[in-house]
């Protein structure tokens, strides 16, 4: 009875944490990140602040974690990116193919958006025709030894402001 009770003492404060802030694929970009605390230490010398959130649901096998990426002007997720590592490009693989089902779950009328047309003039970027969001997915290498299941979502209308308040913030050094 006492291994029980422990056990649920325990996880109790991760319940309770978890039910604070939305898991990786319910974030909204261009919005404030909804959790108690999300503003409280602000990156002042930088245009955006970013931090890691555990993840929870359905997509936390896949990525443990995430890192939020928000405008200090305005206080909007600018970016959400999560990655996981693999041993080899083979594993990266099926994983993408696991997550690549799972977006497809979330976003159902996203589709693969032709390189010349993509916003980060990449490949593996989806979009919908008039939404604003969009999201990449795909394994990519890294400096190391190791191949990264990738996955970002940001949005248009961010972006600009994101290049914009990069641009202010280098004009201001520079003078």
């Amino acid at each position: 009875m006492w291994k029980n009770l422990v056990v649920i003492l325990t996880c109790w404060p991760a319940i309770l944490f978890a039910a604070e802030y939305p898991s990786l694929f319910k974030v909204e970009v261009g919005k404030t990140f909804s959790h108690p605390n999300a503003l409280q230490y602000k990156d002042t010398n930088r245009p955006i602040t970013q931090f890691t959130a555990p993840n929870y649901g359905s997509s936390a096998s896949l990525f443990p974690e995430y890192t939020i990426s928000y405008l200090n002007k305005g206080n909007k997720v600018a970016i959400v990116t999560a990655e996981k590592a693999t041993s080899s490009y083979k594993e990266c693989s099926t994983l993408l193919e696991e997550a690549a089902k799972l977006a497809e779950t979330v976003f159902p009328d996203y589709k693969s958006t032709p390189k010349e047309h993509s916003q980060l003039k990449s490949g593996n970027e989806y979009s919908s025709e008039g939404k604003d969001i969009y999201y990449v997915l795909r394994c990519q290498g890294g400096y190391g030894p190791f191949t990264y299941l990738h996955f970002q979502m940001r949005s248009i209308s961010q972006d600009y402001e994101l290049k914009a308040a990069w641009e202010d913030f280098f004009k201001s050094r520079n003078r």
